[in-house]
């Protein structure tokens, strides 16, 4: 019953990740409306935008690896909107050897998609500042250290030369099917095992005419 059990829990776990995922693909790929800063949030995760303004001259380079380009990094900047307020965005992926290239975006209007990334924790270094180089995109340090909004947005499109650009996409790792498959198969080895067991006790059981049965 316990195998069954965890077998059936991880079929419900199924469905609700694949809404989940259903809903962030919908989220991301709905048409763009304008950014506004004061009403974004954690709540407006994925949410597709539009935004006008012009790009800032710091960066700041995340360590990132991207297939097959190798290590590099992703290129982090200061967008200032129409309104004056400053956000950030995640412009892509840079190669190792461009890391120190000066570059300039004239792209007065973007499109991407915001994103609250999930991915510091207590064994990520803290930045190197004196090299430019970031372990994880931390919204607030990042926005303290820039002095912006606490507000990513991770463009869709190609935005310069030598920036490979990252669009959003949904992340999850999705299990679940393969570990109900584990906990149900489980369940049906114990029950065949259980049978042959009890088979081979009720045939004992007849051979010796009650007196052995195991």
């Amino acid at each position: 019953m316990i195998l069954l059990s965890l077998g059936s829990w991880q079929v419900k776990r199924l469905a609700w990740k694949n809404d989940l995922i259903e809903k962030i693909e919908k989220s991301i790929e709905m048409a763009p409306i304008m950014l506004l800063p004061n009403m974004i949030n954690s709540s407006a995760q994925y949410l597709s935008i539009i935004a006008e303004g012009k790009f800032l001259e710091t960066e700041l380079h995340v360590l990132h690896s991207l297939k097959p380009y190798g290590p590099g990094f992703k290129l982090v900047k200061p967008f200032k909107l129409l309104s004056n307020e400053v956000i950030m965005i995640d412009l892509g992926f840079i190669q190792e050897k461009n890391k120190n290239v000066e570059r300039m975006f004239t792209s007065e209007r973007i499109v991407g998609n915001i994103l609250y990334p999930n991915e510091t924790d207590s064994f990520t270094p803290d930045p190197n500042l004196d090299r430019n180089i970031w372990f994880s995109r931390n919204v607030t340090d990042m926005s303290n250290y820039m002095k912006t909004r606490p507000i990513m947005v991770v463009l869709s499109d190609h935005i310069g030369e030598g920036v490979i650009p990252t669009p959003l996409k949904p992340n999850l790792t999705n299990n679940h099917l393969q570990y109900a498959i584990t906990w149900f198969s489980m369940a049906l080895v114990w029950v065949f095992m259980s049978v042959y067991l009890i088979i081979r006790v009720v045939k004992k059981y007849r051979e010796t005419g009650g007196k052995h049965a195991l």
